[in-house]
């Protein structure tokens, strides 16, 4: 008997869309192979710490390149298999995922943005230094599309971008956040020893240098987080658990504000966020990248 069943529209569609999300992913991860970008500083920490991890050289204690691997072991772990990879290859495949992670960043909290809203997201302050330096922040954000028992996990990952994700996560899912939690750094624990106290050991430079938005500002800021938090629980509202992240931190890069940058231009309309986008590269421009 035949039981063969042809695909519906659905499942077509669906079918279509992976096709064409892949073949958009690799064609920009060969653009940027081939650009001239210098394939990130911050990336070549997250690359050593990978390294370190196949090697089984301590993560922490001792700078990876230019900096300390600063990220809890399990980042580390998810990072191991771009060990294999080369450096610029990893980074590659980093920058196209940011850019498709921004995009179905806004996609979700907007759905129908139009075409001058993407523009604004790929082509912000927050996601150019993002690509510049090999960051992950909007890879972390993008724990909002996993169930909410990940989120915390997230959150520990890098605070001052998803910290706020913790008062997003509905009571009811408190005892499997801690079960999953709680086996992720079990499993490191074994791995790596009590790298907690060798994390919590290491120096903090980037607190004190030039490119932290809030030195000298620390700790004012943190009001305006926790409004922003509160109001995103009681709302239910993600995007402002995403917005007030920041806030509550010491330390913030330009990167670090591309989560609030998205939730931002999803409250505004395209005249608004247009000239808050303008606004911001103007600012950046008269006070450089840092």
């Amino acid at each position: 008997m035949n039981t063969y069943k042809h695909p519906t529209d659905l499942e077509l569609s669906k079918l279509r869309l992976a096709i064409l999300l892949a073949v958009v992913f690799a064609l920009l991860v060969a653009v940027f192979l081939a650009s001239p970008w210098p394939g990130g500083d911050d990336w070549e920490t997250f690359h050593g710490a990978a390294q370190r991890v196949l090697d089984r050289d301590p993560l922490y204690g001792t700078p990876v390149t230019h900096a300390y691997y600063s990220n809890p072991a399990w980042f580390a772990l998810l990072l191991a298999p771009f060990g294999l990879l080369p450096i610029r290859f990893g980074w590659a495949i980093l920058s196209a995922s940011t850019l498709i992670a921004g995009l179905a960043l806004l996609r979700r909290w907007e759905l129908h943005s139009g075409a001058i809203k993407p523009v604004l997201v790929l082509l912000s302050p927050p996601m150019i230094y993002t690509l510049l330096h090999g960051q992950i922040d909007a890879i972390i954000i993008c724990a909002v599309f996993l169930p909410a028992e990940w989120w915390a996990l997230a959150a520990f990952t890098k605070p001052q971008v998803a910290l706020g994700l913790l008062a997003g996560i509905p009571p009811a899912h408190w005892l499997r956040v801690i079960l999953v939690s709680g086996a992720v750094l079990a499993v490191t624990l074994v791995v790596f020893g009590l790298w907690p106290l060798d994390l919590i050991d290491q120096p903090t430079p980037f607190v004190d240098a030039g490119h932290n938005l809030w030195r000298g500002l620390w700790p004012f800021q943190v009001p305006a987080g926790v409004a922003l938090i509160a109001l995103g629980f009681s709302r239910k509202d993600e995007r402002l658990l995403i917005a007030g992240s920041p806030l509550l931190s010491p330390y913030a890069a330009i990167s670090t504000l591309i989560g609030p940058w998205i939730a931002a231009v999803t409250y505004l309309n395209n005249w608004q966020s247009s000239l808050v986008f303008a606004s911001w590269w103007a600012a950046v421009i008269y006070r450089g990248l840092g």
